[in-house]
């Protein structure tokens, strides 16, 4: 591979983009910064129970209102944490829970007008077999501002507190007169004896995390369903993954992961333990953000991109998270390879950003993109697939202690890769149909099931003029 100039990883050089973006704002007179911090509705989880619904839409509080009324801000940065909260001495003390206790697989923030937040809620609300498959529907959104809302978050999960969302000026997230929140956190409660539970030694990440498929689970191969519904995202792998015979690639071999994951599914045999009448964990996804009045002419809007999934094949007319399988399993290696050699790899190819009915010439500028990968995962390459160049590489980060953040033995962070004006370097542009190939390493040596290899991007249109230019 013949690199591009590195972008700066975040974790080195957060510095240098504190200093362009302030010296950004001085030279174009950038609006005052704001900040604001709001919470999930409480979410209740017994042991080895999933929560992963949207919940109902929250409006936003007065002082938020009265900042946002009937004009567009830009939200300059994010972030995002699982906390609880005790009563110490008539005073609430919020806490950050490790993931050892609760599990964050992803979680999604949705926030806009009230009528485009209360659609995208309605669009999750029905009969059970159809929650999974709408709920999915609103997970990737390309032109949500178009449609009352904007989206925040995604696949990202146990790394999202070393995972920033730091926007370099003059490129935002725009929120047009927002006055409600939607909030999915899909959140698995870890009990303390959850290695005991699956009869394995108490050392490294709890095995609930990877969502076993349980004997609860009702698996019809011949209707092809789980417990009676059709099973969401439908199994839509590569061609290289077929190829390898992916078990997750078929219900017929599958045997733990997202489809086995849904709203109160418990993770451990409820036949052997008492999970159900076990104490409940409270917890409360918590989102704050960096925000100013939005400028239209100096400020460039970003909007998440369409590309990209370890687990999808190439397709012309446009390419979405649906048009692949999400997830897939890492098998273990065979016996006798030497450790080192124990990596298995999965490629994609995918135009970078074409959803349905965009013009593919039309150029974009790459500004933020986040790596999203599994336990196991050693790092991932976005690649020009024309030229071969090494656009951005994500590296997982592992944890070293009981702290939350440093949770020992999980997946903890993944710097993103960053462009924008001096001292960073500039956004690659790419035509939306531009081919690009993920690359996914993930160490072998033990087995794993319902890994994800995703990268979440942002990027922004540009402009005519300077298109030409």
């Amino acid at each position: 591979l013949r690199p591009l100039p590195r972008p700066h990883l975040l974790s080195l050089s957060r510095c240098a983009l504190m200093f362009a973006t302030l010296m950004g704002f001085i030279a174009s007179a950038a609006p005052e910064l704001h900040h604001a911090t709001f919470y999930s509705h409480a979410i209740r989880v017994r042991p080895t129970e999933v929560h992963n619904e949207l919940g109902v839409p929250i409006k936003l509080p007065p002082e938020l209102s009265r900042v946002f009324a009937n004009r567009s801000v830009g939200v300059t940065s994010f972030e995002v944490d699982v906390v609880s909260k005790e009563a110490v001495h008539g005073k609430v003390v919020e806490r950050s829970v490790p993931l050892h206790e609760a599990y964050n697989h992803h979680f999604l923030t949705y926030i806009g007008d009230e009528e485009g937040i209360w659609n995208l809620y309605n669009l999750t609300a029905g009969a059970q077999c159809d929650k999974p498959n709408r709920e999915l529907l609103s997970m990737k959104t390309f032109k949500a501002h178009h449609r009352g809302f904007s989206q925040f978050g995604g696949a990202s999960g146990a790394e999202f507190r070393n995972n920033p969302h730091d926007f370099p000026d003059p490129y935002v997230v725009v929120l047009n007169s927002p006055t409600h929140v939607a909030m999915l956190l899909h959140v698995i409660n870890i009990p303390n004896d959850a290695h005991a539970m699956q009869g394995g030694a108490a050392r490294g990440p709890s095995p609930f995390l990877e969502c076993p498929c349980t004997a609860q689970r009702k698996i019809d191969t011949a209707a092809g369903t789980i417990d009676g519904c059709l099973p969401q995202p439908q199994f839509r792998c590569s061609s290289e993954l077929v190829a390898q015979r992916n078990p997750a690639c078929t219900l017929a071999s599958y045997s733990g992961g997202l489809r086995c994951c849904e709203q109160g599914m418990f993770l451990s045999d409820t036949d052997k333990h008492d999970v159900e009448h076990g104490p409940r964990k409270t917890l409360f996804l918590k989102m704050s953000l960096t925000f100013r009045e939005f400028v239209p002419g100096r400020d460039r809007p970003l909007h998440p991109t369409t590309c990209c999934d370890a687990t999808s094949d190439f397709y012309p007319k446009g390419s979405n998270l649906f048009s692949a399988n999400i997830e897939y399993d890492i098998p273990k290696c065979p016996k006798g390879t030497p450790p080192e050699r124990c990596v298995h790899i999965a490629t994609s190819v995918e135009p970078i950003d074409l959803p349905e009915g965009a013009d593919p010439d039309e150029l974009i500028e790459l500004v933020h993109a986040a790596g999203h990968m599994h336990v196991g995962g050693m790092h991932m390459d976005l690649i020009d697939d024309l030229t071969g160049q090494l656009v951005c590489r994500a590296t997982p980060t592992y944890g070293t202690s009981d702290k939350a953040g440093d949770e020992a033995g999980y997946l903890v962070g993944i710097q993103p890769c960053v462009w924008g004006p001096a001292p960073l370097q500039p956004p690659p542009r790419f035509k939306r149909s531009h081919p690009v190939r993920t690359v996914a390493y993930y160490n072998s040596t033990t087995p794993h099931t319902g890994v994800m290899s995703l990268w979440l991007m942002s990027a922004a249109v540009v402009p005519p003029a300077s298109a030409i230019a």
